[in-house]
Parts: structure tokens; sequence; C-alpha cells
């Protein structure tokens, strides 16, 4: 089975240090030593029937991504390149035209590159399961157990009385209010969706055609007429210019009759605010996380993160976000980091 990244996110709930040249999953944010998108890659490691993961990023990451991939041996494939960002649905079908050109079995394994899992070996076992399940010709969604009515995410409605291993989709849902959240966590069929699915090549490309031929027609002209070398597949830039970009969930998933769900419960999480970063960091008995050194008298609920790595000193401040880089500086109560977006597209015009 296939592994494609997609590494094509800016980031920019993580401004400061996360910025278009170096976006979040290029960034060691929950792990000292590896980046997000190393992690990515490292927690398939033991599956024999996985191969060498094909990564697609924007054309300007290709640097990154190759000295990265590098640094923990997973550089065996050309970087997959996009000259303009489309989001999910071009990107993947790209993917599965390289996955029917280059692999028998035909099947690949999508995930995004910004998410971290604390439990692997559970995570393992659902990848098991899914490549189990997409060999009946299904796309296998891996959908979140949630731990809270949250309203940042969309949700996948299952059928309820199904097993609990596989669920047929019943539908999805878009970011719910909380009382709509309270409600799909206590009815127990309703999963945070993930990005992350098991999907056969050839039944995906059928059914954009289905479903967006126009769309395929671009991508499959992007990818005949891609620049080839050793090193990446450079999609061709006026065909997938032509694109219409659209995510895999609004494109095929909402209309195919061919989508599971395999619950997944291992510690995942979307890395996408300086709160969640927070909550995966560690703490001091007073809560406040740092990088680096600190110093807290009378603080708490605190996150320091510096690039380097500098001695930061925090007095009487409580649920504050202090972030520093050679790009800016961010001090924001954590009530107001969904706001950063707007900051980092006033200082990246």
């Amino acid at each position: 089975m296939l592994p494609v990244i997609l590494s094509g996110g800016s980031g920019s709930r993580l401004w400061p240090l996360s910025t278009p040249d170096v976006p979040k999953q290029f960034l060691p944010l929950t792990d000292a030593k590896r980046t997000m998108i190393q992690q990515t890659a490292m927690r398939l490691d033991g599956l024999d029937f996985i191969s060498s993961p094909l990564v697609i990023c924007n054309e300007h990451h290709i640097a990154l991504v190759r000295s990265q991939l590098s640094d923990i041996g997973k550089l065996e494939r050309p970087v997959m390149l996009e000259p303009v960002a489309r989001n999910t649905a071009p990107a993947i079908a790209a993917a599965a035209l390289y996955c029917k050109e280059y692999e028998s079995d035909g099947l690949m394994l999508v995930l995004p590159s910004d998410a971290t899992i604390l439990n692997v070996p559970a995570f393992q076992k659902a990848v098991v399961k899914a490549h189990k399940a997409a060999r009946k010709n299904k796309y296998v969604l891996f959908g979140i157990v949630p731990t809270r009515a949250e309203t940042g995410y969309g949700y996948i409605e299952t059928e309820a009385t199904t097993l609990e291993d596989v669920r047929p989709v019943k539908a999805f849902k878009e970011k719910p209010d909380e009382m709509t959240a309270r409600r799909y966590v206590a009815e127990g069929n309703y999963f945070w969706n993930s990005g992350m699915f098991v999907i056969p090549a050839e039944l995906y490309l059928a059914e954009m055609k289905a479903f967006a031929p126009e769309m395929l027609s671009h991508v499959k002209d992007a990818y005949e007429n891609a620049e080839r070398t050793d090193t990446a597949v450079k999609l061709d830039k006026s065909d997938f210019e032509a694109v219409q970009g659209n995510s895999i969930d609004y494109a095929v998933m909402e209309h195919t009759k061919n989508a599971v769900v395999i619950p997944l419960d291992a510690g995942w999480s979307d890395v996408g605010s300086w709160n969640m970063v927070w909550e995966l960091s560690e703490k001091d008995e007073s809560g406040n996380a740092a990088n680096g050194i600190a110093f807290f008298k009378d603080a708490s609920g605190n996150l320091i993160h510096t690039e380097d790595g500098k001695a930061v000193a925090l007095l009487g401040i409580k649920n504050c976000a202090v972030i520093e880089s050679k790009d800016g500086l961010l001090i924001a109560d954590m009530q107001y980091v969904q706001e950063v977006k707007k900051a980092a597209e006033r200082f990246l015009k």
C-alpha cells in the first residue's frame, strides 16, 4: 500500500513559528527531535505491506521535504510537486494516477502531514483493518472517537447498528455549534473527520470521473504533461491551474456509496493552534509549558515556544501564549489563539 503524505498546508494559525517558507509540518512542534512530517512517515514503521511514501507538496518546499525525508531514511521516491494549491481532491487524484502506474496493490493510505498520534500501536492496528476493508473496494475513513464536544472539527455520521470495527458512512456533518456537538458525542455514532483515508486508486479515479469529470480531466493532463526527474514529478502548471480546487469530502466522499469508517482511539490531534500545542506539551505543576529555559512566578496555564530556546520569564501571567521566531513575536491570551491567522495574514501580505 502506497502512503501518500499531503504537505500543502500553510499553517498560518501557528504564526510566527510557522510561515509560508517553513510551514508547521516541517517544524518539531510536538517532538523535540522530529518534525511533524517526519513523525507522519515514521509511525508506519513495522507495517510490512507499506511501501515508501509519496509526498505531495508545494514546489517551493521540495528542498525541505527531501532533506527531512532523507534524515529519516524515507527518501526513496520522487516528490510530487503542485505548482499551485488546489485542495485535497486534485492532489489525491494525481497520487492515484501515480499509484496506478507504480503500485501493483493499487491502494493508497492518505495522511495529512500535520497531525499527531500518541498511540502508534493503536493507529497501526487500525491501518491493518483499513487495508483489509479497502481490498473489498471500499474507501476507509479513520473516524476519531470524540473525547469532547468539539466545534472545530467536521464529523462523520455512521450507521449506528453495525459492527464496531467497520461502519458504513451515513453522512458528513459540517463543524457544529456546541449544543449539536454535545448531541453527536452523546449519541455515539459520530466521529471526528481526521482527513486520513485508505483509498483504492481505481475506485477513486472512476468516481472522480462520475462526480467531478472536469477536475479529473485537468489533473490527468497535469500528470501526463508533468516534468519528471529522479527527484520530482512536477505537475504541469497550466493544466493544474485550470483545476477548480475542492476537498475530497465535497468532491467524492459526500456522493459515494462506498465509504466506511474505522473508529480510531489513538490520541489523535490536529495541531491547528497554539492551544493544541500547549495541550500536547509537558507541563509543570501549574500547567506551564516551555520548549527552552523558563522562569514562572505566580503564573499558570502558559505556553512559551521560542525558535532557539532562549530564556523567558513570566511573572503573574495566566493562560498566555508567548511565541517567538526570527519572523515575529506573538503574545496572546489563550482565548484568542484562534485569531492568530488574522495576524499572520496582516504580516505575511
